[in-house]
């Protein structure tokens, strides 16, 4: 129609797709063949014919049309030879290499990720050498655009590889942050979601979805629409009339997600992979994960689902009977992936947190790697505007004989604007060197700087962004300030100590703080206490103050760090008023 923006494709242009999407050869081929015969038609015609015969380029002493018609078709070739040979180096590389050591994989990837600036490295090397050799009469009797003409290929080679060296540098830097920073948090969060996935499978195998126990908890993992809307008026599910309609659209959702599901089946039959499949425990898991409320809604689905009736816990032994001996090992990772605090039970607290932990650190991974891709585009920037200066540079040296007085006049100009941009200059090799070899943190890290406890919000080349745990309010802090200062990491710590005074009455005696001990002693170690604190508990005196009282101090051992502020308070709460 007239009014319609869609674009048809001729058949002409359907054969064409077909061609260049069938596969790299033949892509390779179209963009190749056709401007190559064209380039090969007067180097044919120069060569077998008479014509072009005494025509020279450049004057009498400059080389035939064959010759430059000859190295242009040489250039095109090369260009797609250089493309070929960059593609085939990381392989070639991982092949050889591979077999003395596994560690080089990172260099391959390295290789891989340079296709571009290793293909117009070699392109400019080919077809500069190529000139040297066809032109090489003209170089000596000092043809003026041969001449030229060389200078421009060789100050290209250099700058071109001056171009693949600060590529080079940037991808060794994100490869080497990459496995130092989310290798092994993204393998850790996959194999956990996993399991996860494989502990939410078994669950839907005891109590179908949206049965009558826990049609709720289905509800709120699915984020149904029904959910949604009735959240907002406070209201669960229940058997007023009000409910019926959307019930009715949550039952349609539900089984379009059926018709997806079988084509689903049906094209994993025939890729052997698993496509588009909403109902697969795996794409339900990954989809609660992203919430808040799924997540805990999953969590409670599993933990009502594996647990005895009586028992307030789960064991490593109900894990195995529900799984099946064929899943015994995965059973025993899971538990131990849960019980955090490694107590040999599993409460539906601890349930909840983790299974809302791992949501929390699937984003942070996924915000962390955005923010370090930003500041290594920035970066890459930064040092692409040198580059620009150091190309600057190759030509006029390779357009001027005055080598020296080209060095001088661009050291005295470097060293004129080192004066002005000193403080900035400063500041950017300064904040790299934090960021990509520092590193004190990532995204979604609590730390403490100068003893004000914050949360990682965001991270950039030059700054960091903050949010306060105590007002909830976020700062801007320069990373060339932070690297200054001394940080602590609450996140990556292990279990923490905390330690805190008690001022008592003067008169106190050895025995009473001895009896205090064992009363504190046999409050960490009941068994409604041990999966929050360890065994361990010391107390001593710590002053005598003005001779009027005695200031005890008190050290209690949490089984985890301080990440989770929340379950840090409930704690210390616990104890104090114990």
């Amino acid at each position: 129609t007239a009014g319609s923006d869609e674009v048809s494709v001729n058949a002409l242009g359907r054969l064409y797709a077909k061609i260049v999407g069938f596969s790299v050869v033949t892509r390779y081929m179209v963009y190749i063949v056709p401007v190559g015969l064209i380039l090969a038609v007067p180097v044919l015609i120069f060569r077998f014919t008479n014509y072009g015969d005494g025509t020279f380029v450049g004057g009498k002493d400059g080389p035939t049309l064959f010759y430059l018609f000859l190295w242009i078709l040489i250039a095109w070739c090369a260009l797609w030879v250089a493309k070929i040979a960059a593609w085939v180096l990381p392989k070639v590389f991982m092949f050889f290499c591979g077999i003395v050591s596994m560690g080089v994989r990172k260099y391959a990837t390295v290789l891989k990720n340079l296709s571009i600036p290793l293909s117009l490295f070699f392109w400019a090397l080919a077809a500069w050498l190529s000139f040297k050799g066809l032109f090489n009469d003209a170089l000596s009797k000092n043809v003026v655009w041969v001449r030229n003409m060389e200078r421009v290929l060789g100050a290209l080679f250099v700058s071109l590889a001056v171009l693949l060296a600060e590529k080079a540098l940037v991808q060794l830097i994100g490869v080497s942050y990459h496995q130092r920073s989310f290798a092994n948090r993204i393998k850790a969060s996959k194999r956990e979601i996993h399991l996860l996935g494989l502990l939410y499978d078994a669950s839907r195998t005891l109590f179908p979805m949206y049965c009558e126990e826990f049609a709720e908890e289905d509800y709120i993992i699915n984020d149904s629409i029904e959910m949604m809307l009735r959240g907002k008026k406070g209201k669960i599910m229940g058997g007023n009339g009000a409910a019926t309609p959307m019930k009715i659209i949550g039952d349609v959702g539900r089984f379009g997600d059926k018709v997806t599901s079988v084509v689903g089946h049906v094209a994993k039959e025939i890729t052997g992979k698993q496509v588009f499949n909403p109902n697969s425990a795996h794409s339900i898991v990954l989809e609660a994960l992203e919430k808040k409320l799924p997540s805990e809604a999953l969590g409670r689905r599993i933990w009502m689902s594996f647990v005895l009736e009586g028992k307030d816990a789960l064991y490593l032994e109900d894990f195995e009977e529900v799984l099946g001996p064929a899943y015994k090992q995965d059973a025993e990772e899971a538990f131990n992936m849960i019980d955090s605090d490694s107590n040999g039970d599993i409460s539906l607290d601890e349930m909840v947190r983790k299974t809302v932990e791992m949501g929390t650190e699937r984003k942070a991974i996924g915000e962390g790697m955005k923010d370090i891709g930003q500041a290594l585009r920035v970066f890459d920037k930064v040092l692409m505007f040198v580059v620009l200066l150091i190309t600057i540079l190759i030509f006029l040296v390779f357009f001027q004989s005055s080598v020296v007085t080209n060095l001088a006049t661009a050291g005295t100009a470097l060293l004129s604007l080192s004066f002005v941009f000193a403080v900035t200059t400063q500041e950017f090799l300064g904040s790299c060197i934090f960021l990509f070899v520092k590193h004190p943190y990532d995204v979604g890290d609590r730390v403490e700087v100068g003893g004000t406890q914050m949360l990682v919000e965001r991270i950039s080349l030059l700054y960091t962004v903050f949010t306060k745990t105590a007002q909830n309010q976020s700062t801007q802090v320069p990373n060339i300030v932070l690297n200054n200062l001394w940080i602590d990491n609450v996140s990556r710590s292990k279990a923490m100590t905390e330690t805190f005074k008690v001022d008592v009455s003067y008169d106190t005696s050895f025995e009473d703080i001895e009896l205090l001990r064992a009363e504190m002693e046999k409050f960490v170690r009941h068994p409604d206490n041990s999966r929050d604190f360890k065994p361990d508990f010391t107390i001593g005196v710590a002053g005598v103050g003005d001779l009027d009282k005695l200031t005890l101090e008190i050290s209690i051992q949490h089984k985890s760090n301080w990440h989770n502020g929340v379950v840090r308070a409930t704690r210390r709460s616990k104890f104090m008023c114990a």
